[in-house]
């Protein structure tokens, strides 16, 4: 099984789409029933084939942290959506954006994880307005449009990792998620001041989008590469 050692957080990355690594089959075979009657609900078969991908890794990867089959995790999911499994000595969270999907399990607490790519065109101004706090709109207003554009989605990702390392989703207002900005980078949270919640912006070698991580924890993270990973075809 796979240990933590100096980290307490593992993050993971992949490509869920057609041309990536991750098999489709191989994925479908291991997922709950729950799990598979929400993939068959999606319109579009790029979207249900994502969401297959995402969460057939997903528990490829917990499989060797677990010591449990992945098709055979009781994965489960709280009153607002975040995945957990009963019992079980680490935490997990993942998010994905187009064709990447990020993966974050911790032994040190609660984990939130989030990932956007900064090829999204969004109305940043329009948008600022409606989600972001003062300090994070005069910030963004200092920026030339090509850093207001990556900042703007530095800055959502750290709220999307605060509403979900609790489970609160978008029932905690991005409004009253007040993120500092250090060296060009999200660091901290000033509000909510509790509970109390680490903030990581993690850098993805081949990423061109943000990703960061939020805990009730001191954070000590380990970027690891998915060789041997992956969900396969048998």
């Amino acid at each position: 099984m796979t240990r933590f050692s100096g980290s307490n957080i593992h993050i993971y990355h992949a490509d869920i789409g057609d041309a990536g690594r991750i098999d489709l089959g191989s994925c479908w075979t291991v997922l709950s029933k729950a799990e598979k009657d929400r993939a068959e609900r999606f319109h579009f078969d790029i979207h249900r084939n994502r969401y297959v991908r995402a969460n057939g890794q997903l528990r490829a990867i917990l499989s060797h942290y677990l010591g449990i089959p992945a098709g055979e995790i009781p994965i489960e999911t709280e009153r607002r959506g975040k995945p957990f499994v009963a019992g079980a000595d680490c935490q997990f969270n993942m998010s994905h954006s187009a064709d990447t999907a990020v993966f974050a399990v911790s032994d040190g607490g609660t984990v939130g994880i989030d990932v956007e790519l900064f090829d999204r065109k969004v109305e940043i101004d329009d948008l600022s307005r409606h989600y972001y706090t003062a300090s994070e709109q005069q910030a963004l207003a200092r920026l030339e449009e090509a850093e207001k554009h990556e900042m703007f989605f530095w800055l959502w990702t750290a709220k999307e990792a605060r509403m979900k390392v609790t489970g609160e989703g978008l029932a905690l207002d991005p409004r009253k998620i007040d993120v500092v900005i250090e060296k060009g980078r999200p660091s901290a949270y000033r509000l909510p001041a509790t509970p109390e919640t680490s903030l990581l912006p993690v850098v993805l070698d081949g990423l061109k989008g943000a990703c960061c991580v939020a805990g009730l924890f001191i954070p000590r993270p380990e970027v690891r590469s998915l060789e041997g990973l992956y969900m396969r075809r048998d």
